[in-house]
């Protein structure tokens, strides 16, 4: 049985004694070596909690500047090609006005020269009249001779034009 005496009251003040010893320079100290090391994980956690938001927010930076640029090509293709569609009617268009301009100068020396052949024939023609009527007036023949005067001028008349 268990007895009660002044042995067992001092082996319980001994162990309450060596509890709070123990307690206050044991327990404590390591306690607080714990709790540090909690808050430096702790920290370490927060740390690669906000490199991995950073990480993220970069990643969509990245992301927005690529459909950015995907998007500034696209406007720059389309712009280059509508120059060169402009550029292309402005040859183009360019092109039709020099091309009339040489047909309608063409059709110019064309009517000119056709002018000028004209006046060239008319004047032969009065020339071979006044040839034909100084011959007719200088004979003054029958009327056999001027049937001969007129058929040279036919014939002469038929070569040049």
């Amino acid at each position: 049985m268990l007895k009660l005496d002044i042995n067992l009251l001092f082996t319980v003040i001994n162990l309450l004694i060596l509890y709070f010893i123990v307690r206050k320079f044991l327990f404590k100290p390591v306690q607080k070596v714990l709790d540090a090391r909690q808050a430096e994980i702790d920290g370490q956690y927060a740390d690669a909690e906000e490199a991995q938001t950073a990480a993220e927010e970069l990643k969509k930076q990245y992301e927005t500047s690529m459909s950015n640029i995907a998007e500034e090509k696209e406007t720059i293709l389309s712009e280059a090609r509508e120059k060169a569609g402009r550029e292309y009617e402005k040859i183009l268009d360019e092109a039709r006005v020099q091309a009339d301009k040489i047909v309608e100068d063409a059709r110019k020396d064309a009517d000119a020269e056709q002018l000028r052949r004209r006046q060239q024939a008319q004047e032969e023609i009065a020339d071979l009249v006044m040839a034909a009527t100084a011959k007719l007036v200088a004979s003054k023949q029958n009327a056999e001779a001027d049937r001969e005067l007129y058929n040279q001028f036919i014939a002469k008349t038929g070569e040049k034009a």
